[in-house]
């Protein structure tokens, strides 16, 4: 993609389209996922220095390997693991729901759903500690071709579904967006006139 997607705009945006909510994924998400990648930076360090233990002789370039290397994983794997959180994001829309995936260093996919075609909003916390902290997953299903996304009043999952994962206030956004839908679909001329998301508690967003 030659454009970056700003809170202000986004690569595909429809001329008119109003932007109601830009997601991006929680900055806790993002510190955990760089945990991580130090902790194999220390488990490959610490690994290279135990075998260096072992081999007197060549002990001082197992602890030169274990150095480099760590360094190494450590640097980069920031830099890409932060790099993908900022390419991770989604719109929300007057008109759909946009969301920006990356797959590669270098590639992003986009995938996005009308407000038309979506049907139900789900939301829910990966873990305890998640649901306590309000952080969350939100996933707005789509209708399925085959049995218009509905068997016994049960939502079938669906490759077109949009999940967004470690949202903040997900509840109150999975709230915003059945709003968005009740909106477009029983009185489609006042869905430009809801206003855009506040990420604050309830009764301090306007």
């Amino acid at each position: 993609m030659s454009m970056k997607n700003t809170d202000e705009d986004f690569y595909g945006r429809q001329e008119g389209e109003k932007i109601l909510y830009v997601v991006r994924p929680h900055s806790l998400a993002t510190l955990i996922r760089i945990a991580k990648v130090y902790l194999v930076a220390a488990i490959v360090f610490l690994t290279l220095i135990l075998i260096g233990g072992q081999l007197p002789v060549v002990s001082s370039l197992f602890v030169f390997l274990g150095t480099t290397l760590g360094l190494v994983i450590a640097v980069v794997g920031t830099k890409v693991t932060s790099d993908y959180q900022k390419r991770n994001i989604s719109y929300i829309t007057d008109r759909r729901i946009v969301h920006f995936e990356p797959t590669t260093l270098f590639a992003t996919n986009s995938r996005s759903l009308s407000w038309d075609e979506a049907v139900k909003v789900k939301t829910y916390p990966p873990n305890v500690l998640w649901k306590q902290m309000a952080i969350g997953n939100v996933v707005v299903h789509a209708r399925t071709p085959a049995r218009g996304g509905e068997v016994d009043g049960v939502y079938e999952s669906s490759v077109d579904d949009i999940e967004l994962r470690d949202v903040y206030y997900y509840r109150d956004l999975g709230n915003y967006i059945d709003k968005i839908l009740f909106t477009y679909k029983q009185k489609p001329r006042e869905v430009t006139e809801i206003r855009p998301f506040v990420l604050k508690p309830r009764g301090e967003r306007y």
